[in-house]
């Protein structure tokens, strides 16, 4: 009985001790650390023009490829995804443009 007692101890011990170790991986995520801002360049307004179409790009093919889903899959749950996907993808689109016209103001459109 004092042996088995011993066991469930050890057993415990290292399970509180893994257990810690997971917790301290998690919380030095590097995907948590805030993202630095970028230092100043001669080249910023040409990279705002450059992002201003990129997310364009990208807003564009996400939605076509939303809707080449929905076109081949018919159901209501893929209709239900595509248009969460398109909502998700202008709240996005929202975002980053927003962002870059804070930094770019000029360049925003009117």
């Amino acid at each position: 009985m004092r042996r088995e007692y011993l066991w469930a101890l050890v057993t415990l011990v290292i399970a509180i001790a893994l257990a810690l170790v997971l917790l301290s991986l998690a919380t030095d995520d590097p995907r948590s650390q805030p993202v630095p801002d970028l230092k100043p360049s001669v080249y910023d307004k040409k990279l705002d023009r450059l992002d201003r179409r990129g997310v364009e790009g990208a807003y564009s093919s996400r939605v076509a490829l939303l809707y080449t889903n929905w076109m081949t899959d018919t159901t209501q749950a893929s209709q239900d995804r595509a248009l969460r996907g398109h909502r998700k993808a202008r709240q996005i689109y929202i975002e980053i443009m927003t962002a870059i016209d804070a930094r770019d103001p000029e360049g925003a459109e009117k």
